[in-house]
């Protein structure tokens, strides 16, 4: 085991230049001094402890308008995901009601609320004007 001439908080400041130094504390502040300064982090991308931090830091320095965007991504694929999935279901729920199954199966089995396939069974059965 590698002993420090000096250790704990008085080593750094009596060593302001820590390159030298290969304890986990010393590649720490380096790791996180690179990532302040957006200098190459290529010293440290083999190690996979040093790899999380990098990852980290790149999750906490984006701006407020980048996180924005990804948000409203998020937001527009899930609003167009769950719109397919309700056109699905309406779809299933037609064809349910057409093979003569009751508002109450049709709703349990597809999801929709009972308000729903009531509408599509009215749609079914009224003519089409």
């Amino acid at each position: 085991m590698e002993v420090p001439d000096q250790v704990g908080e008085d080593k750094f400041k009596v060593n302001d230049d820590y390159d030298f130094d290969k304890c986990r504390i010393a590649q720490w502040l380096r790791a996180i001094d690179t990532l302040n300064r957006e200098a190459d982090f290529s010293e440290f991308a083999t190690d996979p402890v040093f790899r999380v931090l990098q990852n980290e830091v790149k999750l906490c320095n984006f701006s407020a308008g980048y996180m924005l965007s990804n948000i409203m991504k998020d937001i527009d694929k899930s609003y167009w995901e769950y719109g397919a999935a309700r056109k699905k279901a309406k779809e299933v729920a037609k064809n349910l009601l057409l093979d003569g199954d009751s508002v109450e199966k049709v709703s349990r089995n597809t999801g929709l609320p009972q308000s729903t396939v009531l509408e599509l069974k009215e749609e079914i059965e009224s003519p089409e004007t």
